[in-house]
């Protein structure tokens, strides 16, 4: 658990340095673009997110599954590098026709409502190509024992650049079609730098080794491609889909208003993102030894932390809804259950832990590709009848019904099927700790300046909620780093 502890500490750092200026970006963006301009940018992500999984063939699944098999860093991994870009380079290829044959229709459906994404749909086909590459290098790299470089590009340095990105707009030394460029470089950058730091490593050769696949080996592969294809896609539509629809259903505005909502709901994934990462390479190295008391702990620490952790952001979150909301702007008032659904599906989603992880990686990763594709499926079921219904509160229900209702059911399939559970006492301990710390943050009076409300209401939430978890001994590894802490200036307790 050492090297799980150090990188997702790292990694969580940086990806909550990220969500600070993600936070100044979105609050920025705000009152220097239009609405339609934020859409184009959330709708150029969502879409390049779902053409760039499907370019991988599902290959990630083989990568996380199989790298364990290859490893041996003197024969340059016998050859899988290479295996990793000949499927990148055709499911790009792949995509690239399919992007040109649905291209009219795109351009048809938003002439009139989205002329914006008519006027920059071309900036999808470098997006596609290396933000596919991004996914399948930093994949590799985090089976090399790295799983922090990948998060601090995505969620640390791209942010940077997009805010530096609007601070130079603001200052009219560049127009909005400038800033879109820059915007798509900076989401293309991760590929790029992490082909440079693996060659300076030593550790991308292009070098086949195409004896070493046995006839079984290639056919476990061609089987985790075909269910990584679905399984991959899947997870980026549940991610992605809502703003697609809802662009469908309405217009770039109200896709605007949406993402900017999305962001609030989504700091709370944060930690489980940096734990994860690090966890499925411990995990499918467990499962080749049949470690079942490692995966175990990794699953009753990672689903406690991680609900601590996300437990105290959507208290802070749900008691600050009238600071946001003064943030924001008269445009987004009345919204505020769109965070609330958005935070309270990934609340669920944080305390399942590392169940994904686990599933993904056994023996048993075909009935997760199965779940995620039925999902899928009822997620866009929800969506047409939400969506047309409510609108974007709509969208961030259905999100809650079947992203929370899967990861719920995938932990009762772990408990049956591998006799595998994250839940003991101490959550409902950690959840009882939360309402207290809620109702103390509903019962501090508002004060004048919604800075200083903001200021005051987190501290005593904080306070409250992380003394009270130490004090009861919710998670060991708080414990530690507090115990650590006192001992560093001199507190004896």
């Amino acid at each position: 658990m050492g090297v799980i502890k150090r990188q997702t500490i790292k990694g969580s750092v940086y990806s909550y340095l990220g969500v600070a200026v993600g936070f100044i970006y979105t609050i920025l963006s705000i009152k220097l673009l239009s609405s339609e301009q934020i859409g184009l940018t959330a709708i150029l992500v969502a879409v390049s997110a779902l053409y760039s999984q499907f370019s991988t063939l599902g290959f990630t699944k083989v990568i996380e599954r199989l790298f364990p098999y290859f490893r041996d860093k003197d024969n340059n991994h016998n050859g899988f590098l290479f295996l990793t870009l000949a499927v990148g380079m055709t499911g790009f290829a792949v995509s690239l026709i399919t992007f040109f044959i649905l291209k009219p229709y795109i351009i048809e459906s938003n002439q009139e409502k989205s002329p914006l994404l008519v006027q920059y749909i071309w900036y999808l086909i470098p997006l596609i190509f290396f933000r596919m590459f991004s996914v399948m290098l930093d994949t590799y790299n985090k089976m090399l024992f790295d799983a922090t470089t990948g998060s601090i590009l995505s969620d640390f340095v791209y942010r940077i650049g997009t805010l530096s990105l609007l601070g130079v707009f603001f200052l009219k030394w560049i127009n909005f079609s400038q800033f879109v460029f820059g915007y798509v470089f900076f989401l293309s950058l991760p590929a790029i730098y992490l082909a440079g730091l693996l060659i300076s490593r030593k550790q991308f050769s292009v070098q086949p080794r195409l004896d070493f696949v046995s006839p079984t080996l290639r056919k476990e592969m061609l089987s985790l491609s075909l269910y990584g294809i679905i399984g991959g896609l899947s997870a980026v539509a549940l991610k992605q889909i809502d703003t697609v629809m809802l662009n469908a259903y309405t217009d770039l505005a109200t896709t605007g208003i949406y993402s900017i909502l999305f962001v609030f709901g989504t700091v709370i994934l944060v930690p489980s993102v940096a734990l994860g990462k690090i966890s499925s390479t411990i995990v499918a190295d467990a499962w080749k030894e049949k470690d079942m008391d490692t995966i175990e702990d990794i699953y009753y620490k990672s689903s406690i932390n991680q609900l601590f952790a996300s437990l105290l952001i959507f208290i802070l979150i749900v008691t600050n809804l009238h600071n946001i909301f003064q943030l924001l702007g008269p445009k987004y008032y009345g919204t505020e259950w769109v965070i609330i659904l958005i935070s309270l599906s990934n609340l669920i989603v944080s305390s399942t832990g590392s169940s994904v992880q686990i599933l993904g990686t056994s023996h048993k990763y075909k009935i997760q590709t199965y779940s995620m594709g039925s999902l899928v499926v009822m997620v866009v079921i929800f969506y047409m009848i939400f969506i047309p219904i409510w609108g974007m509160t709509g969208a961030a229900f259905g999100s809650l019904l079947s992203v929370a209702g899967a990861s719920l059911l995938r932990v009762y399939y772990l408990k049956r099927n591998m006799n595998l559970f994250p839940y003991r006492l101490v959550h409902l301990k950690c959840l009882a700790i939360g309402l207290v710390a809620f109702a103390a943050g509903k019962l501090i009076p508002p004060a004048d300046n919604y800075y200083i409300d903001l200021i005051i209401r987190c501290s005593a939430v904080s306070a409250i909620f992380i003394s009270m978890s130490y004090w009861f001994g919710i998670t060991s590894d708080l414990n530690q780093i507090v115990d650590k802490v006192f001992k560093r200036i001199g507190i004896n307790h």
